[in-house]
């Protein structure tokens, strides 16, 4: 699972930390469907098929995989094989232009792989191209992730920030 590491500054797992390790896996790269994660988290997870969700009243799409929505998730976002994950509590917080990005980055995943910084670039080009990234929202998404310290999966926000800059301007599709 992948998520975008903008974890709230609490030092406790969170459940899907937890579900995550304790999922038992069939093949090595296999994880649960949505239904299976739904099912397994409960509370008022919901699952929204692709093509049905909107942010901010934008509709917003990852080819045709859906989305669960979990408010119990302990991050913005994440990705599994096949889905995606987010938290509307937490995404409650953040401006339209970071929600966005949120969802664009948890998609890069989806199509580019684990990377982290490819999934940063994925997203601001993605942004971009489809016209809610303008500079001054890259510039929220940058003071968004900015506080965020680097860990084995993610280099540090500013660095993020850096990365994605130069991704923005770049004609060059990642």
């Amino acid at each position: 699972m992948r998520g975008t590491s903008f974890r709230r500054q609490q030092p406790w797992l969170g459940a899907l930390a937890v579900l995550a390790a304790a999922w038992p896996l069939a093949p090595a790269e296999a994880g649960p469907t949505p239904e299976e994660y739904v099912a397994h988290v409960g509370g008022d997870a919901v699952l929204k098929p692709a093509g049905d969700l909107k942010l901010d009243g934008r509709k917003v799409e990852c080819g045709k995989r859906p989305t669960v929505l979990d408010n119990n998730l302990d991050d913005y976002g994440a990705a599994y094989p096949g889905f995606l994950i987010l938290n509307p509590k937490l995404l409650g917080k953040v401006s339209t232009p970071v929600k966005l990005w949120i969802h664009a980055h948890e998609c890069g995943h989806q199509f580019r792989g684990p990377d982290e910084e490819t999934a940063d670039c994925f997203a601001v080009q993605r942004g971009r191209r489809y016209g809610w990234l303008t500079p001054e929202g890259l510039e929220e998404v940058c003071r968004f992730i900015a506080p965020a310290k680097g860990d084995s999966m993610h280099f540090s926000g500013s660095h993020r920030c850096e990365v994605m800059r130069k991704c923005y301007t770049d004609s060059e599709i990642k």
